[in-house]
């Protein structure tokens, strides 16, 4: 987030730069904004179809866990969730600090509402969606640190008898 500037995205596009002013007249928070959005709306639509598709919560929580593991493996580890990397760079940016808050509340009732259809107490749902979402996000940083899918294993180990 930090080092995202409308001149490198401009200089990564090779798009010409009066493209950015009109795309996106808000400026790099529009931008970044727009991008954190389109990237949480790629997970929940994992999720919805997912759901749809009646996938146990614990197959949904793994289907995103190995999403994740192939991403960093086949990006040599330098491609994380963005959510995440947000969350710890912007929770206090006006703009984008709401935008992933409303990201992750996004997820945590998806994951919430396969909880509760497969026998969940609703009371309970909500909190273990949210340690799903958080075991995850720290898994993603982790494993980005020391360049390996062990973290996101060890997640979706200790996560998986909770969710059944």
């Amino acid at each position: 987030m930090a080092g995202t500037s409308v001149t490198g995205v401009l200089q990564h596009s090779h798009g010409p730069r009066g493209s950015v002013g009109h795309h996106f007249p808000g400026g790099r928070n529009e931008l970044l904004t727009d991008a954190l959005r389109w990237v949480g709306d790629q997970v929940s639509t994992q999720l919805r179809q997912g759901i749809d598709a009646g996938l146990t919560s614990a197959e949904l929580f793994q289907q995103i866990c190995l999403h994740y593991q192939r991403q960093l493996a086949s990006t040599g580890y330098t491609a994380g969730c963005p959510i995440g990397a947000a969350a710890q760079e912007a929770y206090a940016d006006d703009d984008l600090g709401p935008v992933v808050a409303d990201i992750i509340d996004t997820w945590t009732a998806l994951l919430a509402e396969s909880l509760v259809a497969h026998g969940h107490e609703p009371s309970e749902a909500t909190d273990l969606a949210l340690l799903c979402v958080s075991t995850l996000e720290g898994a993603i940083t982790i494993s980005r640190v020391q360049r390996s899918a062990r973290p996101i294993e060890l997640a979706l180990n200790a996560m998986h008898p909770l969710l059944r």
